[in-house]
């Protein structure tokens, strides 16, 4: 009946709100289909069966009302705080939900809370680096915008993970640069074809002995270029610090795909010209390197790589630039970290392009 469909608990929730807390959207479907009265029912917070959804992640729901032109009025509401539905997802770091609400074009992404807050101001109370990097890229492209605020009264992000994440990280690094290091010198002295009685490599002048030289010679320097910046890392606690930690994730990159890339040229350079196992060794490595960095590429890129180009370029709308200069003040590392992925994948590209070409 129609005043079921009302009936709230001591919380304020209805059948309607808690089929949207648990994501059922046949259920919500239903009850609104019979008792559509029952949308702009709301708990003890203000908030309709739309916040629920939003908060929880369950975006069938959330599209469902976006597409239902007699719902639309929610996509906006605010709770007795003020908050939107995007407001609430923001905070909850549901991306998918954001989408949604954003690319929908009926949401207002500047409607502020009690608190003076927009949907992006709500970002700073990240505590993950990564969920907060992928909602200002999200947001940014999107077009969503910050509250009006005098620029020296801006706050950096200081996420409370990011530094023990980095501390953590840093040793674990080091480790593995130190072995790359280790391996990469031992590779010297076991050149491909061995040598001959003058003490010379039987291969010396040869195109492949040449690049594999060349390249253990740079996963050798690299790997203690990335362990020396880890290092000074460690011991300082500056703000560079970040600027080495992150240049000596590249370096170290840089140096396992030399290593690789050794090996490869050293197995190909003692086999003959035509043969099989060479064309099949190409392959293995090359698929599994381009599988690798694909993986790497979508969990290391927030959002999308199209996402953090526009960030990195900017646009030619004032509103954006002054959304960038913000996020230039509040989330410096997003920055420099989006320039990070991009770097990431031209380098795998070279490395792509390297084993084509020795292949």
């Amino acid at each position: 009946t129609p005043l079921f469909s009302k009936v709230q608990d001591s919380e304020g929730l209805s059948a309607l709100s808690a089929a949207a807390l648990m994501g059922h959207v046949s259920a919500v479907r239903l009850l609104l289909r019979f008792h559509p009265a029952c949308a702009d029912v709301r708990d003890n917070h203000g908030r309709t069966f739309l916040h629920a959804a939003a908060m929880k992640g369950h975006s069938s729901i959330v599209s469902y009302v976006i597409k239902d032109i007699m719902l639309e009025h929610l996509l906006n509401t605010q709770d007795n705080e003020g908050n939107t539905p995007l407001h609430l997802a923001v905070v909850a770091g549901e991306h998918k939900v954001i989408y949604k609400l954003l690319s929908s074009g009926k949401v207002r992404a500047h409607i502020m809370n009690d608190a003076g807050c927009t949907p992006s101001d709500l970002i700073e109370n990240s505590t993950g680096f990564y969920s907060m990097a992928s909602l200002v890229v999200e947001l940014y492209v999107m077009g969503a915008r910050f509250r009006p605020q005098r620029q020296d009264h801006i706050e950096k992000w200081n996420g409370q993970d990011i530094m023990k994440w980095r501390e953590t990280t840093s040793k674990n690094i080091a480790v593995v640069s130190t072995l790359v290091a280790t391996v990469a010198f031992s590779a010297a002295f076991n050149v491909p074809g061995s040598y001959g009685s003058s003490g010379k490599a039987n291969l010396s002048g040869h195109r492949r002995y040449d690049a594999f030289m060349v390249l253990d010679t740079i996963a050798m320097t690299t790997s203690v270029i990335a362990t020396i910046l880890l290092i000074y890392g460690r011991a300082s606690r500056s703000h560079r610090s970040w600027l080495g930690f992150m240049v000596a994730m590249h370096f170290l990159w840089l140096s396992l795909n030399s290593m690789m890339l050794a090996f490869f040229t050293a197995m190909v350079a003692v086999m003959r010209e035509k043969n099989s196992m060479k064309v099949a060794l190409t392959q293995v490595i090359y698929n599994g390197l381009y599988i690798l960095m694909t993986l790497l590429a979508n969990l290391a890129t927030p959002r999308s790589l199209l996402g953090v180009m526009q960030l990195l370029v900017g646009s030619c709308f004032e509103r954006r630039r002054r959304a960038k200069r913000r996020i230039s003040r509040q989330f410096p590392f997003v920055i420099f970290y989006a320039l990070n992925v991009v770097v990431f994948i031209v380098v795998n590209t070279l490395a792509l392009s390297a084993i084509q070409v020795t292949g």
